[in-house]
């Protein structure tokens, strides 16, 4: 006589079902958010950078925004040309180190930060849609636990 395994449980279950969701969630995120801004001539990537730069008006040196970004400096490089191209930022030189670039927004880029607040703040509404200020406190402490978790590591 053959014994079935012992079906596992879904508290057993849950810590990997979690990682997953957080997963899908942030790719779904990043495709819906590209799709809303693709017709302003926005992407993720750019939103990321003005965004940033928005939030520090005299500007960021290019090593600190690649950190903050998570992204490698060549990339955050092409990036800024293509931003500066739109004139959406500017690239300035610092003053005691010619070397060292600042980038900062131009007074253009106000409308395409506009556009960026307008569709981050409808899909934020679309994906918290139905939860409670208390489950969105909740939810958050948790990410905010998972995130220390893993920067101590």
């Amino acid at each position: 006589m053959t014994t079935t395994p012992k079906a596992t449980s879904n508290l057993e279950q849950a810590p990997r079902e979690l990682s997953r969701m957080i997963g899908t969630v942030s790719q779904k995120w990043r495709q819906q958010m590209n799709q809303r801004l693709k017709p302003f001539g926005l992407n993720l990537s750019m939103r990321q950078v003005l965004l940033q730069l928005h939030r520090h008006p005299e500007g960021l040196m290019q090593r600190d925004l690649a950190e903050r970004l998570g992204i490698e400096g060549p990339t955050l490089v092409r990036l800024l040309d293509l931003l500066e191209q739109k004139e959406w930022i500017r690239r300035i030189s610092a003053a005691d180190d010619k070397r060292r670039k600042f980038a900062v927004l131009s007074a253009k880029a106000s409308k395409q930060i506009q556009i960026i607040e307008k569709q981050s703040e409808e899909l934020r509404q679309r994906m918290l849609a139905g939860l409670s200020p208390i489950e969105i406190e909740t939810g958050l402490g948790l990410m905010r636990r998972m995130q220390n978790n893993l920067l101590q590591s």
